[in-house]
């Protein structure tokens, strides 16, 4: 057996493997063999939990894939695709966004390419994460030239959008991002209240679009206070949708009505509370939006 074959026979046994300690015990067996093999490299790094480690062990397996002679251009193009976006998350969570949005772009570009069912809910993520490293470098014509041609309309299209939108033109564009605002809604009604910490973190019975919701909210929470008066106009809308919703309960309202009053939305909810019967999310935030509540 030549070490080809000894390699492809250790890479189906860790791919097989239900245990970590086997799997990293195969892996190092293979990188011994072939220091720069990128599958056992990236699997290695994936149970590797030391930022710092993972980073090192997938910038060896990115410098392996630079040659181009090595690989199938398909199957290079999905490991370039793989480990750039795996290096973006460890980046990201290790607070180095500047590396992290390199390699998000990175990711991106290369999962355009890839038509993989399989990558979809990756390069989701991927994407989410490349909309949140803009906003945090404020990077607002790009966010809406990216929007534009965006045809996934997922969370982080919607929110980044609507910073975006604000931050272009502060107090001017509320008609536009009004409109924007309850786009987001429809998106996924409860995540500004997990954002503003209205909500608790869903518990393990709560469905997975719950978990999808907070999980978003967790990512992108802090990017409302991109201004104060985004922050303030934001929370009003999250307010008078939770109230006419009926999201709050009985003990909470008086006091919200009061920060609402606060926040200039006491009128709006007097007047949608006089339109809006009883009705799903969808019929309230369509009320909402053709009385283009927010807009001023």
């Amino acid at each position: 057996m030549n070490n080809r074959q000894r390699i492809d026979q250790l890479l189906s046994m860790a791919w097989n493997s239900q245990s970590t300690a086997r799997t990293l015990a195969i892996v190092n067996q293979i990188l011994e063999i072939s220091p720069g093999n990128v599958d056992a490299l990236i699997m290695k790094a994936d149970i590797t939990e030391n930022l710092t480690a993972k980073t090192k062990l997938l910038a060896r397996a990115l410098e392996a894939l630079n040659d181009p002679e090595n690989y199938e251009a398909e199957d290079r193009e999905v490991l370039l695709y793989v480990v750039n976006q795996r290096l973006a998350f460890a980046l990201f969570y290790d607070g180095k966004f500047a590396e992290a949005f390199t390699f998000c772009k990175e990711a991106v570009k290369y999962g355009e390419a890839i038509d993989d069912p399989e990558a979809d809910e990756t390069k989701a993520a991927v994407k989410s994460m490349y909309y949140r490293l803009l906003v945090m470098r404020g990077d607002w014509s790009r966010i809406l030239e990216e929007a534009m041609k965006d045809e996934e309309h997922s969370l982080a299209w919607g929110y980044s959008r609507l910073i975006a939108a604000w931050m272009l033109a502060p107090g001017n564009a509320r008609s536009i991002c009004a409109g924007m605002f309850w786009d987001v809604l429809m998106l996924g009604a409860d995540v500004p209240f997990y954002m503003l910490g209205y909500f608790p973190e869903p518990g393990d019975e709560a469905s997975d679009e719950a978990h999808d919701e907070f999980d978003f909210a967790l990512l992108f929470y802090d990017s409302l206070s991109v201004s104060e008066d985004f922050y303030q106009w934001f929370t009003r809308g999250t307010i008078l949708f939770g109230l006419l919703s009926g999201r709050f309960e009985e003990k909470e309202r008086e006091y919200l009505l009061d920060v609402l009053d606060t926040l200039g939305g006491y009128e709006e909810y007097e007047k949608m509370s006089s339109l809006i019967v009883e009705g799903d999310d969808e019929a309230v935030i369509e009320m909402l939006a053709a009385n283009k509540c927010l807009a001023e």
